[in-house]
């Protein structure tokens, strides 16, 4: 689920709780410009910092099985396509 006020796509998310997990980019942050957060009750418990999609996807993927290929065409609706590559 994407969040626009937040900028990040929920996944396993709880709003009453707010727990799951968030997927975050942050252009400031070069090395890391993709966060994958572990959240409970509204508390970021670790951050993930990816240095690529390809490795936040694979992060979420220890959590969770995902498709890949959809999740990355969901995000591609989100971001930049310069982003992606």
């Amino acid at each position: 689920m994407f969040d626009e006020k937040e900028q990040v796509i929920r996944y396993k998310w709880d709003s009453w709780t707010g727990s799951g997990y968030r997927l975050r980019y942050d252009a400031a942050d070069r090395a890391h410009s993709y966060h994958v957060e572990d959240c409970s009750n509204h508390v970021v418990m670790d951050d993930y910092g990816c240095s690529d999609l390809d490795e936040a996807l694979l992060v979420l993927n220890r959590f969770f099985s995902i498709d890949e290929s959809d999740e990355r065409s969901r995000i591609a609706g989100w971001l930049p396509q310069q982003r992606l590559q």
